[in-house]
């Protein structure tokens, strides 16, 4: 006989992931996750420390320049759009096991409160940017601090579709 096991999902995780709007509501939201590392588990090859070093990667990015960049012609036109379609539907769609391009590996091991201190640690660092210091985005081309905020709220809640909390 075959046993198996369910488990399971908050739905008002699910609800309040949802609901953010913005980075300071995200890392107030993530800030709740350094305590429960138990009660978390992701579908897919990718580790939860490894996803949250990669959201971090990408803010760090946006500080600092991105590795490789799309062409001025693939900015100006599929990312601007895909851009504008994610900011109307305040949700992103993308490979969640994609890389950013040229980044560096990152192994999938990290540690899930390594991990996470790196992710609220660089939405700390952006939030004391201004604009005019923010580089482009690899696929969007050029965004202001308040569409780069968006950009990664929408990057960090696309990768918690794969993130769910057990009921304790």
């Amino acid at each position: 006989m075959r046993s198996e096991s369910i488990v399971v999902t908050d739905t008002d995780f699910i609800t309040k992931v949802n609901s953010l709007k913005s980075l300071k509501e995200t890392k107030d939201f993530l800030a709740t996750l350094i305590p429960r590392e138990s009660l978390l588990f992701i579908s897919g090859e990718w580790s939860l420390g490894k996803v949250f070093s990669h959201c971090a990667q990408s803010i760090e990015y946006s500080m600092n320049g991105f590795p490789e960049m799309k062409s001025a012609v693939f900015q100006g036109t599929v990312g601007k759009l895909a851009f504008s379609i994610f900011s109307l539907r305040e949700k992103m769609s993308h490979g969640l096991e994609d890389p950013i391009p040229g980044a560096a590996d990152l192994e999938n091991a990290i540690e899930y409160k390594l991990g996470l201190s790196r992710l609220l640690q660089s939405i700390d660092l952006f939030q004391k940017q201004e604009s005019s210091q923010l580089k482009p985005h690899f696929a969007y081309g050029e965004l202001d601090k308040e569409e780069f905020d968006l950009a990664h709220t929408l990057h960090i809640k696309n990768h918690f579709e794969r993130i769910a909390k057990k009921i304790s």
